[in-house]
């Protein structure tokens, strides 16, 4: 929605906005108006209120319930419901619309005038009737008290003497009660046109809403009248059918208008009357030209009141009385143009020649004649109307003006100046207040010190709060005429206030250098390096448990993403005066469960340098130092304490009074002591096995009859030649020797034990065989060395059942 300030007076103009076709999908819709700020903002007064090309004529029905459009390509009418905001049906019709007119009260009965020169009658269910005219129509009006429609159409004679004898022109009327051609109006050509045109078309007509009086604009630029009260026969000469009264507005609206003489042909007449109309109380006629001139008359005198011109110098196509507001809407291709039709009350008491210059309409806004306001549109305008409702059918009293044009759409303007919206489109009361309401309080902080409203925001002056002025060292300014006080804080002159603040901090200037540089040297590394996660400025732990609440499908983390991803709040994450001080007691009292988590992960960090220590410890339980004097190579005994006292808490004997029952004894808070400590040194030792030691110690592994050396399997010894030889070994041995030393290798796995040794940089796996095993293992291959002396000695006779056949004859035979 776009706002215009035309004369101090505000414009909305409801339909300057984007247009989407008609084929796009409802999903599509709303995803371009996430997208485009201008369709998410944009007002659609009326579902559908467009063309496929251009429009020509808008109607508004007489219950206020209904709107007809008509428009092109190709030809049709639709029609809108006002109370539903959307189209009702839509019509196609055989020629382009000239004018149509509502007959009855609603859609019902309507009369099209088409280019053709044919005028179609139709009914709720479609077309009724067609009829043709022997001229091309130009506009219609309707006589609701003889049921006659009146049709000014283009030149031609007259069919009585006079208008034979004098040239002139007739006014078709159409008798819909009887369903048959009434005898025409007839006029004549004014004296200065019997030369040139002798034949006159009528551009216009209306009939006056307070008495049936006919008025019609003609080519020369006369208006003429008929009084349809008198009853009118049906010869052609009869004196009723000719106009008892004729207007000059030709010589009235001599001399004025900015219209161009050279863009017009040789037979235009730029005072030719095109547009005409009637106030509510008929006492008042305004008469538009075709150069762009605007003549307002009392219907008791040939003077005009007051002649309006349009700058741009094009037809004026429409004209409305707007009673309500006391003014008139005249409009051209360009513009609407809204200007006093009565005087104020300090105006009435002056003539129409002895008006003071301070009154005049350019320096008085509430003199006859001064601009109200201008409403300009997107494309050229062909007709408009002021929207009503079923309480103001006529829009008298509203606001709203829509308007027909070259262009699809047809657009819609709001005009608080006016009045207010319908009952149909009430909402744009509230939204143009919320609109003025923020102007207002804009303006109002923009007040200037000597509390008067200025068009800007000034920029002489710099508003300081009372923080800002005891951070400055100026409290003794208070109270002078140097600090302006303004609601919770002072008004400083800039210039005073630079000065001020150059003295009160002088390195301010190379602080701010310093931040450019570092912020440009960033920038130059990022380009170089893959930037890491930048943490928050302000408030990082929030922005951290945030951000882990984001990565979630829930609720909360939906709720997260959107905090993080607001503008509103990025506040809370780059000033400083937002950040949440932790210490406080009544954060920690509103957040019990937060500070919980912040004590026990600072508990963690202090451990930190235990678990790294824990690590050596774990490796001397295992093995021992090159130094040491220990044989075994399991460490000292006396680290058992620590194993006993896990199993004596491990045990499940239910008489041990710990883990069975629950026992209360004079050592149980010592027991409970030790239970904490068994378990701390279980964690420690489960995540010392994670860290690295810092201590670069050299470990020595003991051999345990394997005949390889650990120390080779640690990576600290050649294992490259040991290998070598193993293989060489292997390749000279014979097939039989190799599957029984597998066959070893395999009786023996399940009795190898393994462990893992850590060491600097690395951790490798070693297996060894306990001294039982071997010990078992070497009496078993004594057992088989001396069964074997024995056999060399004395062979023993085998058979052929040893051989393990299950029929030995069998293939025999």
């Amino acid at each position: 929605m776009e706002v215009q300030q035309r004369n101090d007076s505000r414009i909305y103009a409801l339909s300057n906005g984007p247009n989407l076709p008609e084929w796009i999908s409802e999903a599509a819709r709303r995803n371009l108006a996430k997208r485009d700020s201008s369709i998410r903002r944009r007002i659609e007064l009326l579902q559908d209120f467009a063309m496929p090309s251009s429009s020509q004529k808008l109607v508004q029905s007489r219950d206020g319930r209904f709107i007809l459009a008509a428009g092109t390509y190709s030809p049709r009418i639709r029609c809108f419901e006002l109370d539903q905001l959307s189209m009702k049906f839509e019509r196609y019709v055989d020629a382009d619309v000239v004018d149509m007119i509502m007959l009855g009260e609603d859609y019902g009965k309507l009369a099209l005038l088409q280019n053709d020169r044919s005028i179609l009658f139709h009914a709720p269910y479609g077309q009724h009737h067609t009829i043709r005219i022997p001229t091309f129509g130009r506009q219609m009006a309707y006589e609701p008290t003889s049921c006659e429609l009146f049709v000014a159409c283009s030149g031609k004679a007259g069919r009585n003497t006079v208008s034979k004898t004098l040239g002139g022109g007739e006014v078709y009327r159409i008798n819909l009660e009887e369903g048959r051609f009434s005898a025409p109006l007839n006029y004549a050509a004014s004296s200065a046109a019997k030369n040139s045109a002798p034949v006159v078309g009528g551009n216009c007509i209306s009939i006056s809403p307070m008495h049936a009086l006919t008025a019609l604009g003609g080519d020369d630029g006369i208006v003429r009248f008929w009084d349809n009260r008198v009853p009118q026969g049906g010869a052609q000469d009869d004196m009723n059918l000719n106009p008892f009264c004729t207007l000059d507005v030709k010589s009235s609206t001599a001399g004025y208008g900015f219209y161009d003489q050279s863009s017009l042909l040789s037979f235009e007449n730029p005072n030719e009357v095109t547009s005409i109309a009637f106030d509510d109380t008929g006492m008042q006629i305004a008469a538009g030209t075709k150069g762009g001139n605007v003549a307002l008359y009392d219907i008791r005198s040939s003077k005009p009141l007051h002649v309006k011109e349009h700058q741009y110098g094009l037809p004026i196509h429409t004209l409305r009385f707007h009673s309500s507001s006391g003014t008139i809407l005249s409009g051209d291709p360009k513009l609407v143009k809204v200007w006093r039709s009565k005087p104020s009350a300090v105006m009435s008491t002056y003539g129409n020649d002895d008006v003071p210059e301070s009154l005049d309409e350019t320096n008085n806004k509430s003199a006859m004649g001064a601009i109200v306001t201008n409403i300009e549109g997107t494309a050229n305008f062909t007709n408009f109307i002021v929207a009503g409702d079923e309480k103001d059918p006529t829009g008298k009293n509203s606001g709203l003006v829509l308007c027909t044009g070259e262009q699809a759409k047809m657009q819609a303007f709001y005009c608080p100046v006016l009045g207010s919206a319908p009952r149909w489109c009430s909402f744009l009361d509230s939204i143009t207040e919320e609109l003025e309401e923020k102007d207002r309080s804009e303006e109002a902080a923009n007040m200037d010190v000597t509390g008067q409203a200025g068009g800007s925001i000034y920029e002489d002056y710099k508003f300081l709060t009372r923080a800002e002025i005891d951070a400055l060292g100026i409290q003794n300014l208070v109270g002078t005429p140097l600090l302006r006080g303004y609601m919770h804080g002072f008004f400083i002159n800039i210039g005073l206030y630079n000065r001020v603040r150059s003295v009160a901090n002088p390195f301010e200037y190379e602080e701010y250098r310093k931040k450019k540089i570092r912020e440009k040297m960033e920038e130059k590394r990022a380009s170089r390096i893959a930037p890491k996660k930048k943490k928050k400025a302000v408030n990082a732990s929030l922005a951290d448990r945030l951000e882990s609440k984001a990565d979630g499908g829930k609720k909360a983390g939906k709720a997260a993403k959107e905090l993080l991803s607001d503008d509103r709040f990025g506040s809370l994450f780059n000033n400083p005066d937002f950040q949440i001080d932790e210490e406080d007691i009544n954060f920690k009292l509103r957040n019990p469960s937060g500070v919980q988590a912040a004590k026990i992960s600072k508990d963690d960090d202090m451990d930190s340098d235990a678990d790294q220590s824990d690590s050596d410890i774990d490796i001397e339980d295992t093995f021992q130092k090159v130094e040491s004097d220990d044989e075994d190579g399991w460490g000292n005994d006396d680290n058992d304490d620590f194993d006993d006292a896990e199993d004596m808490y491990s045990s499940d004997d239910d008489d041990d009074g710990i883990r069975g029952g629950k026992v209360r004894g004079d050592a149980y808070e010592e027991n409970k002591d030790l239970e904490r400590e068994v378990k701390k040194r279980k964690k420690q030792k489960k995540e010392a096995k994670k860290s690295k030691s810092k201590k670069n110690v050299m470990y020595e592994a003991d051999d345990y009859g394997t005949g390889v050396t650990d120390a080779v399997k640690l990576g600290l010894g050649d294992a490259d030649q040991e290998t070598f030889k193993k293989r060489k070994k292997m390749v000279s041995m014979s097939i039989s020797d190799r599957m029984k030393l597998e066959e070893e290798k395999r009786a023996v796995m399940g009795e190898t034990k393994r462990t893992r040794v850590k060491g600097e940089g690395a951790t490798r796996e070693i297996t060894f065989i306990p001294k039982d095993v071997l010990k078992k293992r070497a009496e078993e291959e004594a057992r088989r060395k001396e069964e074997r002396n024995s056999d060399g000695r004395k062979r023993s006779r085998r058979g052929i059942k040893e051989l393990g056949l299950k029929t030995p004859f069998k293939n025999k035979m």
